[in-house]
């Protein structure tokens, strides 16, 4: 099995984040710097994910060094770590935004999306053990007994858990990493209060599908339920924009 990297706190963690290490005495200033960054940049990533910055909202440098405790340098240079990540963008002479997914951006994401999971599925089925599909197994259950009391970003995280699961008995570091980062740009930059209940009964539905080719470990049926899956949330994510931006033209 793969072991995922820390890099992407909140799929690893969910809503529990993980503070650095003490710094050492003696450690160059340079090290305290690069610390200083990373810490400012999983913080704010952790803001975007609770909902705290929401897609489109400006984010003002000085108070968010202030409501994090740290000063502006380490905050500003986050922000710009952010922005080449693309989860906010830079407006010249306005500031910092969080990035809000576009329509085309989605499309990609899920293409791509589309293109790793189904080419690690055989691999995955080739790999997985009884007690590997017990861990996928918890994965499910862990989803579908926490969507009866959960709204919002962690709802659609699960499900990006579940995905990383399955990823991760193929063997393939670098195709997990990457699904990792498609999961990351879809979803903190997705708002979610545009999955409504409907989308999330399907999720399960489509899931427990999965679920069940892997267990019979039928490779067609298995590529079959991961297409028809991504081409339903894809659907679901542009339709949403399309309906938003119809929306906001109408108010215009």
């Amino acid at each position: 099995m793969v072991k995922l990297s820390l890099k992407a706190v909140i799929f690893i963690e969910g809503d529990t984040y993980v503070a650095k290490a003490p710094q050492k005495a003696g450690t160059p200033n340079g090290n305290r710097r690069g610390l200083a960054i990373d810490e400012a940049y999983q913080k704010i990533k952790k803001m975007i994910y609770l909902n705290q910055f929401a897609p489109g909202q400006k984010i003002i440098s000085n108070d968010l060094a202030k409501r994090l405790n740290i000063s502006i340098t380490p905050v500003i240079q986050a922000l710009n770590r952010l922005e080449a990540s693309n989860f906010v963008t830079y407006v010249p002479n306005k500031g910092y935004f969080v990035s809000e997914i576009t329509e085309e951006d989605a499309k990609e994401l899920y293409m791509a999306r589309e293109a790793l999971e189904l080419y690690i599925l055989p691999l995955v089925i080739n790999n997985i053990t009884a007690k590997n599909f017990d861990e996928i197994k918890q994965a499910f259950s862990l989803q579908r007994s926490e969507a009866k009391n959960l709204v919002g970003r962690r709802l659609i995280l699960l499900d990006a858990q579940f995905h990383l699961k399955i990823a991760s008995f193929s063997g393939n570091t670098i195709i997990c990493n990457l699904l990792q980062d498609i999961f990351e740009k879809l979803y903190l930059r997705y708002r979610p209060e545009y999955l409504g209940s409907n989308r999330i009964k399907e999720v399960a539905e489509e899931h427990r599908a999965l679920l069940e080719a892997l267990r019979q470990r039928d490779v067609d049926k298995a590529l079959d339920a991961v297409r028809f899956h991504i081409s339903q949330g894809m659907d679901r994510v542009v339709s949403s924009l399309q309906a938003e931006q119809h929306t906001d033209l109408s108010l215009s």
